[in-house]
């Protein structure tokens, strides 16, 4: 399910498949370990199949604690796809798509250099 690059200062790590309740557990252990041991951690989900909102509850969670701790948590590419629909339905951007609610512009971000 994921795939980890520690190259050019930041730790990368990689979503396929299917980011659902039912894999919950696996991809809250993959943030807390990639933020365990790095300061910038950038997070690619361009390979998802499928997305739910508990995968949205799992990146918002893990980009508090990683504020809470000095740390960052980017995302490599702006939302889009089944991401950007789940966002959408749960009110965290306008609903055509176009622009996030105040408060949730790192949808919109990219910060994966």
């Amino acid at each position: 399910m994921s795939v980890v690059d520690g190259s050019q200062g930041t730790h990368r790590v990689t979503f396929g498949g299917a980011l659902t309740v039912r894999h919950a557990d696996q991809i809250h252990e993959s943030f807390v370990d990639a933020l365990r041991q790095h300061r910038h951690v950038v997070v690619d989900c361009s390979q998802a199949t499928q997305v739910d909102l508990s995968f949205v509850q799992l990146v918002l969670s893990a980009r508090r604690s990683a504020a809470a701790a000095g740390k960052r948590l980017s995302l490599a590419q702006r939302a889009s796809g089944d991401l950007l629909d789940v966002l959408q339905r749960a009110g965290l951007v306008a609903a055509d798509g176009s622009a996030p609610i105040p408060g949730q512009e790192f949808w919109f971000q990219q910060g994966g250099n």
